[in-house]
């Protein structure tokens, strides 16, 4: 059964284009591929006009890629033109600066977060324009874009941005602003969901991350230890360890359909407590026994309230992090 195809994007002309930055948008597919498509969909409306998007697909087992490439078969986006790259024909073949509005790039494995977007991050880090890392279950509005790009021009070099995030569903109430408070006793963040609290940010949510493509060269690469949940944590920490700016545009909203590839049950809890207890280890080591007590009254809870899959996560984690069962080398 074919998708449906995607909705005409908007254009603008070349003169437009060369007063205006580039953008690289990157969006990680794992999976979910209808997700995917709405949310470059509503890429593809943005106001804004001087930007190409990257889907990452991290070797989904369901066809995912073909779904979305059957997609852009039709003659809007083969007007502005897409190609599609295998991984290891990213370092020879592409032209990175004269990539057309979409590009589609198989990963050969599932490298997570961090290692999916870095395969392109990689490529990215010595361009003169800016990095949109957007999670497949966000949308956008039309101008979000052009918020961004407005709100960042006026920053320092070296900020990090968030946007406002909202529910998709229901009354599309505000969910947080930007990324979250980091628990330096339990190895857990808060979303920031007040905007007086946004100058206490410690990270910027990888759902939504704006920033200049030369950071990911100055602070390096998104860590691989992570796979999943953190590394956005760890690397807007570390650079706001050296005097980088956390900001919120306040007037770029997303939308978020919440979790939608890997749920809330034993995955979730899995990565959330090993690989808080490992940023605990790296930036806070003394606390690390505290922090394991607290993974222990997460656990006791989980228990007491018959979620076994989510007790179950807690303990492997906890387990996995003693055991110092990581991913790929940072």
């Amino acid at each position: 059964m074919k998708a449906a195809g995607f909705i005409c994007p908007k254009r603008s002309n070349q003169h437009d284009q060369m007063d205006t930055p580039k953008v690289y948008i990157l969006i990680l597919n794992y999976l979910q591929w209808q997700d995917t498509k709405d949310c470059l969909e509503s890429v593809l409306r943005s106001s804004y006009g001087n930007f190409s998007v990257i889907i990452i697909d991290n070797n989904s087992k369901n066809n995912s890629l073909e779904h979305l490439i059957d997609c852009a078969k039709n003659a809007a986006i083969e007007a502005t033109g897409y190609k599609i790259y295998k991984r290891e024909m990213l370092n020879s073949q592409v032209d990175w600066q004269g990539l057309p509005r979409l590009t589609f790039i198989q990963n050969d494995i599932n490298a997570g977060f961090a290692g999916g977007n870095n395969i392109v991050l990689s490529m990215l880090a010595n361009l003169d324009a800016y990095v949109w890392l957007l999670n497949p279950d966000m949308t956008i509005r039309e101008d979000t874009l052009t918020e961004l790009v407005n709100f960042s021009v006026h920053k320092n070099s070296d900020c990090i941005i968030g946007a406002e995030v909202r529910s998709y569903s229901g009354n599309r109430e505000p969910l947080f602003y930007g990324g979250g408070k980091i628990n330096f006793l339990t190895g857990t963040v808060r979303l920031v969901n007040k905007q007086e609290a946004i100058d206490k940010l410690d990270y910027i949510s990888g759902g939504c991350l704006f920033t200049r493509a030369a950071n990911f060269k100055r602070w390096g690469l998104l860590p691989g230890k992570y796979f999943l949940y953190w590394e956005e944590t760890d690397w807007c920490y570390q650079a706001k360890q050296l005097g980088v700016s956390l900001l919120v545009c306040l007037s770029a909203v997303c939308y978020d359909k919440v979790s939608t590839v890997i749920g809330k049950g034993f995955l979730a809890d899995y990565y959330y407590c090993r690989n808080g207890l490992l940023f605990i280890s790296k930036f806070r080591k003394r606390n690390v026994p505290v922090a394991l007590f607290a993974m222990k009254i997460r656990w006791l809870k989980r228990v007491f309230t018959g979620q076994w899959g989510k007790a179950r996560g807690v303990w492997r984690g906890t387990i996995d992090f003693l055991k110092k069962k990581f991913n790929e080398a940072e």
